[in-house]
């Protein structure tokens, strides 16, 4: 509590105290031991995101997310959990396989499953139920299958999904269930938008409770044993289409209400979950009914049960944070303005959610009770009984961006981002600008919410106490994922944790259920699913009883052990052991010893037993640090770039400033020296060397590029090497593979990766390049010719500059490509009416109200239209409109006190062209419109000072000091006139106008 002294506070005293005590860490880092003979992960896994982001071409896909998860499964059936490692695009994800003593090798080349493309998850599951685990892997793009051949290779099975409707976002989480009790498992896969470019990004509306999303899909398994066949899109036909509009990171499958049919979990981000009941191969949407909605950031979900009562609760990750507690309980705080919407951004605060099944349908919420609601920012979660004393323990992920600097955004975040949410789905410049700077800072140095600790619960008594001090898995990493497997086969769970900084993965051995007792199971199915996932299997020791269901696919972008463990506790024999498959058969033993690994198949009483290995004292070696320097090297580009300016080559082109390089003998290199050419030089190499990584940060000088003949650059170096490496490298730049090198590792693509060139035009525009743009806007529509967003861009450049022809090539092209942006009507009306065909500009400003009701800059240009076809009425109803929607419009005031003044209602035009420079105080044409309106009413004192202001807000436009300069005439004051107009030409030297105004007043 806050203790105050004197009016200012003095101190902070606890109010409670909990203290964990252990004589050594649960749980200990064998990193080294476990992967630190294999060279792949030396070279590619101790290095993090901030290390690659800085190291590969951003057309290779990477980002800075990190959001990657692990998965394990035993692919050749030798007792031991294989470990795939998912990766950022450019790449490859890794196999490792166990070699049986807890130490690992990397078998991805061998095993052919090394996939370049940017991946999010990937499970092991046996399809067919031949006995082979086959392999699905999630990338951003598109899921890909991979049949298990039985010899330790896959083989990719083209065009194994077939989708009903083309997808939207990214593929995030996937969990596999046999929802339909056919036998066969069937797939859920999530789908999110995440930020890569400002042509494909959708801002999640409103920020509490978004309902903008991509869908999910649910896909029926129709293979064959041989390996024909396909998995079928069932979303809409199984009903899972209600309420499939969200952010959706990861689904959770569990049989909620013990009916035998396994009902479904997604974890949405922006606002509500979703709570599929399966009615028999048939969904509907729970959530709220069940009190499960949990409106919130979700990022992933789990099920089990926390209290021993047989019934399956579910804990869900969110974002506990004190930034954002502190801006939504400010009095300021606009985003909510009614109670419902200040609850619901609380949640989205407040931290993760435990769920207590009460066994009628409906959960009771306690997490505050459990003391469970602090994770962080919390990505991957999961109650699992680490130390066999027969109940789960809840381990949680932490951390979303840690970068190089201290500097953090998550209060930036929350009060320009957050707060400037619209209450519903309409355009909200403020809102999107917020994010859009957010990301754009996050790819430099700053951190968002970073440096966070991992979190464990254990249960004592009758709630959970933090953990995570004595834990040794408190790593403070960027942790995404997790998976839990017994790395050593000892009966205890050891944990392979997947983070975004490096190492990307670690190792621990549990130390903590060591002193106690534990069985496992591994199951068979016959008439079920091979895997039998979906199976309840409840044990039951000491007065307890302990249950489980065995799942493919949990928490966030994470695969756990399909081998269930139980901890007994000081029982060295169980009680009843009670099996429920999904065909609907129920078995039961009795009486297993402790210290076995059991098999059991469905159906049959014979069960096969193997002891547990002693537990493996893995040697002791340092521990793996990892390497997240962002440090720019000389990089082979994935695909050749255009420059922002003509240059020809094969050669180099050298930037520099302060002392000039020395030019290698005899090789083609144009120095540049940045001071002596145009200030705008500068700054279009400092966009184009800027964004081409995903690592953003101003770059340093002199900056060198391999180019060829047609002035593409191949390679960039952030420094000049010596002369040998030179010559070799522009040799290279005639062999058509060199491309290859690139990438530092081999793998392969299966969706083909393109340079993102709206990313470029889209940086030199706002930055004030607009031809610069037009190269790369013109790259975009070469290589996606069907990119509406492109053609919008290049027509509006093209407005912008006169160019009409070509402005109504791209805007007649991008309002057939999506008849459905408002922008593209809103600019092809714009092109109307600059040709004066304000008939045509209204219809088509018209147009984009039909689809965008509440755009205030579709009514102010409907309404200018209007006035100028003289309608006055009509103009002036949907100006007003405008005002409404937007107060604060300046150009909606403008446009009033023009068609007031026509109308000769003086006073009402003065109004307004005073509320329009209210609102924005260079607004020039609105300070002109009102000195003009002042001569009208014979003030020119007052005209002349509005022209003042006029001049002194803005400089450089030149309408204040012409119409000055006609006032000071008008007055007879030609010496003052003068002088205004030669002022003018002082600023702009080739002002015509200023220049013909002064060639009347001489022959005056």
């Amino acid at each position: 509590k806050q203790i105050w002294t004197d009016g200012r506070l003095s101190r902070f005293e606890p109010i409670e105290e909990t203290v964990v005590r252990s004589p050594r860490p649960l749980f200990q880092d064998v990193t080294s031991s476990v992967f630190g003979s294999t060279k792949s992960f030396d070279l590619q896994m101790r290095p993090g995101l901030p290390y690659w982001r800085a190291r590969l071409d951003s057309a290779c896909g990477i980002d800075v997310y990190g959001n990657n998860g692990i998965a394990v499964g035993d692919i050749d059936g030798d007792g031991w959990d294989e470990v795939y490692v998912c990766q950022p695009g450019g790449l490859p994800n890794r196999l490792y396989k166990n070699r049986g003593d807890g130490t690992m090798e990397d078998i991805t080349e061998r095993a052919n499953v090394g996939v370049l493309d940017p991946t999010a998850s990937a499970l092991f599951v046996d399809f067919r139920n031949i006995g082979r685990q086959d392999l699905v892997v999630v990338t951003v793009d598109a899921p890909l299958l991979f049949l298990n051949q039985g010899d330790g290779t896959f083989q990719h099975k083209p065009e194994a999904f077939r989708f009903a409707s083309s997808p939207q976002g990214a593929f995030t989480g996937v969990a596999a269930a046999d929802y339909d009790r056919d036998g066969r498992v069937d797939l859920y896969l999530c789908s999110y938008i995440y930020f890569q470019s400002e042509d494909q990004y959708r801002y999640p509306v409103p920020y509490y409770d978004s309902q903008n999303g991509p869908p999910n899909f649910l896909f029926h398994n129709e293979l064959t044993t041989e390996g024909g066949g396909f998995f079928q899109d069932v979303t809409a036909a199984a009903g899972m289409n209600e309420n499939n509009n969200r952010y959706s990171f990861a689904p959770a499958w569990g049989d909620f209400n013990g009916d035998g049919w396994p009902d479904l979990y997604v974890a949405n981000d922006f606002g509500r979950n979703n709570l599929y009941k399966n009615e028999g191969s048939r969904f509907r949407d729970v959530a709220a009914e069940a009190g499960v909605e949990d409106v919130g950031p979700g990022m992933s979900a789990a099920w089990f049960d926390y209290d021993g009562d047989g019934r399956p609760d579910l804990y869900v990750s969110n974002m506990w944070t004190p930034s954002g507690q502190r801006v939504v309980e400010d009095k300021a705080f606009a985003a909510a303005p009614d109670q419902a919407m200040q609850d619901a951004y609380r949640r989205h605060s407040k931290g993760n959610s435990l769920y207590r099944n009460r066994g009628d349908g409906t959960f009771e919420s306690t997490e505050a009770a459990e003391g469970v609601e602090m994770g962080r920012w919390a990505w991957s979660s999961d109650g699992i009984d680490f130390d066999n004393d027969g109940s789960p323990e809840i381990y949680i992920t932490c951390g979303m961006l840690t970068n190089s600097s201290e500097k953090d955004l998550m209060s930036f975040f929350w009060r320009q981002v957050v707060s400037r949410s619209p209450t519903k789905n309409i355009a909200a410049p403020a809102y999107e600008n917020g994010w859009n700077a957010l990301n754009q800072l996050i790819r430099g140095n700053y951190s968002w919410n970073g440096r966070e600790p991992n979190v464990l619960y254990a249960r004592r008594g009758a709630r959970f106490y933090d953990f995570s001090g004595v834990s040794g898995l408190d790593c403070a990493e960027d942790s995404r994922a997790f998976a839990i497997t017994d790395l050593d086969g000892d009966g205890n769970l050891d944990l392979l944790l997947k983070s975004r900084l490096g190492p990307q993965v670690r190792a621990f051995q549990n130390n903590w259920g060591t002193a106690r007792h534990s069985i496992a199971i591994e199951l068979r199915g016959t008439r079920s699913n091979r895997d039998g996932i979906g199976t309840h299997v409840e044990v039951e020791h000491s007065g307890k009883r302990t249950g489980q269901t065995l799942q493919a696919g949990c928490g966030y972008l994470s695969q756990h052990t399909k081998r269930l463990h139980f901890g007994l506790g000081d029982s060295v024999r169980t009680g009843k052991v009670q099996i429920r498959w999904p065909s609907g058969l129920k078995q039961q033993f009795e009486g297993l010893a402790a210290g076995f690994r059991y098999q059991i198949v469905e159906g049959s009483s014979e069960i096969k037993s193997l002891p547990f290995v002693r537990r493996k004292a893995f040697l002791s070696r340092a521990g793996i640090s990892g390497d997240n320097r962002p440090v720019f090297e000389p990089i082979w580009l994935l695909e050749p770039v255009p420059l922002p300016e003509t240059r020809k080559g094969p050669g180099f082109l050298c930037l520099w400033s302060g002392r000039q390089p020395t030019a290698p003998p005899g090789m083609p290199f144009h120095a540049v020296e940045v001071a002596s050419e145009s200030s705008d030089l500068a700054a279009w190499y400092a966009l184009f060397r800027m964004y081409l990584f995903d690592y953003r940060t101003d770059p340093a000088l002199p900056l060198l590029l391999l180019i060829d003949e047609r002035g593409l650059a191949h390679k960039i170096y952030p420094a000049i090497p010596d002369a040998f490496v030179l010559r070799a490298d522009l040799e290279l730049l005639q062999d058509a593979s060199h491309q290859r090198l690139a990438l530092p590792f081999p793998g392969r693509y299966y969706t083909l990766p393109r340079r993102n060139y709206f990313r470029l035009g889209a940086a030199f525009y706002w930055a004030g390049y607009p031809e610069q743009a037009l190269i790369y806007f013109d790259e975009v529509v070469r290589s996606a010719p069907a990119n509406s967003k492109a053609h919008l861009a290049i027509g509006h450049i093209h407005l912008e500059a006169g160019r009409y022809g070509p402005a109504r090539e791209h805007l007649e092209k991008a309002v057939k490509l999506n008849p459905d942006s408002a922008d593209a009507w809103i600019n092809l009306g714009g092109l109307e009416t600059a040709v004066d065909d304000y008939t045509a500009g209204l219809r088509a400003f018209e147009k984009a109200l039909t689809i965008l009701p509440d755009s205030a800059f579709a009514l102010v240009s409907a309404g200018r239209a209007h006035s100028k076809l003289g309608h006055a009425r009509a103009a002036e109803d949907l100006l007003l409109r405008a005002l409404l929607i937007e107060p604060q419009n300046a150009e909606a005031s403008n446009q009033l006190g023009l068609l007031f003044a026509a109308q000769n209602r003086i006073e009402e035009a003065r109004k307004h062209f005073e509320q329009a420079i209210a609102s924005q105080r260079d607004h020039t044409g609105a300070i002109n419109n009102l000195g003009v309106l002042y001569i009208q009413m014979h003030k020119p004192q007052d005209a002349i000072a509005a022209f003042r202001y006029g001049i002194q807000v803005a400089p450089d436009d030149e309408t204040s000091y012409l119409n000055l300069a006609r006032v000071y005439v008008m007055m007879g004051d030609r010496v003052r006139g003068r002088e205004i107009l030669q002022q003018l030409l002082s600023r702009q030297p080739s002002s015509a106008a200023a220049k013909r105004g002064l060639a009347e007043l001489v022959e005056r």
